[in-house]
């Protein structure tokens, strides 16, 4: 169950530095905002896969 809370931690941050990054888009650090915001609203699918491919033992 911890690994859902994590992962819906990165989502909600992920989507506000995505908010606040296209609300100040016409600032260098704005875009740059919106870029990490889109890394972090996609490391929970890399997690899920990192999760979903580990061997059975």
């Amino acid at each position: 169950m911890e690994s859902y809370h994590f992962m819906l931690a990165l989502l909600i941050v992920g989507f506000l530095m995505l908010g606040f990054g296209f609300n100040y888009r016409e600032h260098e650090w704005g875009v740059r905002l919106i870029g990490v915001g889109v890394l972090v609203t996609l490391t929970p699918i890399a997690f899920r896969l990192y999760l979903a491919l580990q061997p059975v033992s």
